[in-house]
């Protein structure tokens, strides 16, 4: 977009070369198009609140936020201002985009190694993007740059080295009623008559697909279902393939309460669902540095295939003792 749109800007901390930003996604572009990267001082209110400034003139900026824990530093300006102008004044837009690299598993500590999913889709008028390495994570930003409202951006830590791959999975159909879900797409791989559906969005979808090579062996068929939007997220889609599921794993790296996982369960009661539902993720406490205790803590692909076993157990048994 910085070759095609002379409005898009980057802007964060430490973007310029020869560092690149945290996680070198920025390198070489400053040198490529100078004065278009904005490295800033350590002030993500500061950050946030310019780019808003940005996006009122009629630029299309795009901030980064180095570690997605520090979106919290920024979140008045998100919650009250961003999300808020279009609805307080007649014909304001602010196509703003806040990419932030959230997750752990690097040992980098409790205050930056959180993924704040969940927080972020609790704020009214915010679009939160989440694409997996099956997804074109360069088509969905490039899309959040077009979108409507302002849009938070994850990626995951341990996906930026990994190739994006489409591994056979589908786009799911997309409900004509959900703002946004044909932009950015829910992706699905398995049969028709799953023995158990596996839902997960970012590097969650890894957790996933190792629990079904397991039970593959064990001659259990697995679907996956791997939104890339979390909000607002895609309910009729999600709702229409899922309610005739009879088990269903939700994995996630943001605590449970109030998240992903919970919203979704919501949608699929109201629904009508009535098969089983188990949720894997993180306890509330805070994320170790230390790598032992840090692995405790997150999910583990065993933690998902025991999920998927424990639901099926219980199908089984619920079976057994209606039939005695």
């Amino acid at each position: 977009m910085l070759s095609t749109d002379p409005n898009v800007l980057l802007l964060g901390e430490d973007l310029h070369d020869p560092y690149g930003g945290a996680f070198k996604v920025t390198a070489g572009l400053s040198t490529r198009f100078p004065g278009r990267v904005i490295s800033t001082p350590i002030s993500e209110a500061g950050v946030a609140g310019a780019a808003i400034g940005l996006a009122l003139a009629g630029f299309r900026p795009v901030m980064e936020v180095m570690f997605a824990d520090f979106l919290t530093l920024a979140m008045d300006q998100i919650y009250n201002h961003a999300v808020k102008f279009p609805g307080m004044f007649s014909g304001v837009r602010v196509p703003l985009v806040i990419r932030a690299a959230n997750g752990g598993r690097r040992g980098y500590g409790p205050t930056h190694s959180q993924s704040p999913e969940n927080l972020m889709a609790a704020t009214p008028g915010l679009t939160v993007v989440y694409p997996s390495h099956h997804h074109d994570a360069g088509a969905l930003l490039r899309r959040a740059l077009d979108w409507r409202s302002p849009v938070i951006f994850f990626e995951h830590k341990l996906l930026y080295g990994r190739k994006i791959e489409r591994a056979g999975y589908e786009d799911l159909p997309a409900d004509a009623d959900d703002p946004g879900a044909q932009w950015f797409p829910t992706l699905m791989r398995g049969g028709d008559d799953p023995d158990i559906t596996f839902v997960a969005c970012g590097y969650s979808v890894l957790l996933a697909e190792a629990a079904a090579e397991l039970l593959s062996a064990e001659e259990v068929a697995s679907e996956i279902v791997i939104p890339s939007l979390v909000a607002p997220l895609p309910r009729r889609t999600l709702a229409k393939h899922l309610r005739g599921r009879r088990r269903i794993v939700v994995v996630e790296e943001a605590p449970a309460e109030c998240g992903f996982s919970a919203e979704l369960a919501a949608v699929l009661l109201e629904s009508g669902y009535s098969g089983s539902y188990r949720r894997v993720a993180p306890p509330a406490v805070p994320i170790p540095a230390a790598r032992s205790l840090e692995a405790a803590v997150l999910p583990s692909e065993r933690d998902v295939y025991d999920a998927a076993v424990s639901a099926i157990v219980a199908d089984i048994a619920a079976d057994i003792a209606a039939f005695s």
